[in-house]
């Protein structure tokens, strides 16, 4: 606060170089703010709190699968479909939540 009183208020007459140093400092000063007072968050291999419904649910099927059926071809293959669809599922959802940060 003491640094934005202290900084020059832009008025009619200022210049796009102006302008755009303001702009810069403005944004600087915001990430300053929100890195000091904001929650940190890593994502690591096992970070699930990205996951939706849909991934739950296709998680629990494969785990009730597990224990139902036996190791059948048939099982085997709907297993690899299931895992699959959860990994591109997996990789759809990170992909679009790095293309919003960005």
């Amino acid at each position: 606060m003491e640094l934005a009183k202290k900084r020059a208020q832009l008025d009619a007459e200022c210049t796009q170089d102006e302008v755009e140093q303001e702009a810069a400092w403005c944004q600087e000063a915001m990430c300053s703010v929100l890195d000091a007072t904001a929650k940190k968050i890593s994502i690591r291999a096992r970070s699930k709190w990205w996951w939706n419904a849909d991934i739950k649910e296709r998680r629990m099927m494969v785990g009730r699968d597990t224990g139902r059926r036996q190791n059948s071809a048939q099982a085997a293959w709907a297993k690899a479909e299931l895992q699959k669809s959860i990994r591109q599922s997996k990789r759809k959802m990170l992909s679009d939540y790095l293309q919003n940060l960005s």
